[in-house]
């Protein structure tokens, strides 16, 4: 009985060994869409010959990089603003090269053409570019994989295995 029981406490507690990393084991490759579905914000691009703009929403908070085009330098102490449709603001510096403006309008799903007009030292420059916001997708909601199932099941086939073999071997005394 000593033995059995040793048994059942060692495939009980074995069972966190086979947890191991979030390795997808067997399941279906994501394709490219839901990739970039699951990392990807919305984003538009632009240059000229003297700068290159990043704009990224983050929620409905617009992001814009501001780098030198010659040399991909963040651009410090630029004025710069934005203005799509009806909607217009002034970006204020986060960091080196980083400005941000609450953009609630450009948030919504659709394309955005935007125009930014800056202002660097004594430069200028009007640039534009589109900003595409996908229509919000539901998340792939977190799934057990079909091996998880099949180890839960052995592990339960094996339990009830052991507990008839206990009950024919003990008689009935359980």
């Amino acid at each position: 009985m000593k033995h059995i029981t040793v048994l059942i406490c060692g495939l009980i507690l074995s069972t966190a060994a086979w947890a191991h990393g979030d390795d997808d084991h067997g399941a279906a490759p994501q394709t490219a869409a839901t990739q970039a579905s699951l990392t990807s914000v919305p984003s538009a691009e632009s240059a000229s010959s003297d700068f290159e703009v990043l704009a990224q929403m983050d929620g409905e908070i617009l992001t814009v990089y501001l780098n030198r085009f010659a040399d991909n330098r963040p651009v410090s102490d630029a004025s710069l603003e934005v203005e799509s449709g009806a909607f217009k603001a002034k970006l204020t510096a986060v960091a080196s090269g980083i400005y941000q403006a609450p953009a609630a309008p450009l948030a919504k799903t659709g394309e955005h053409a935007l125009t930014l007009t800056l202002f660097a030292g004594e430069q200028s420059d009007l640039l534009g570019t589109t900003l595409n916001v996908a229509a919000p997708t539901l998340a792939n909601a977190p799934h057990m994989h079909i091996q998880t199932w099949l180890w839960i099941g052995g592990g339960v086939a094996a339990l009830l295995l052991l507990l008839v073999a206990l009950r024919r071997r003990g008689g009935n005394k359980l």
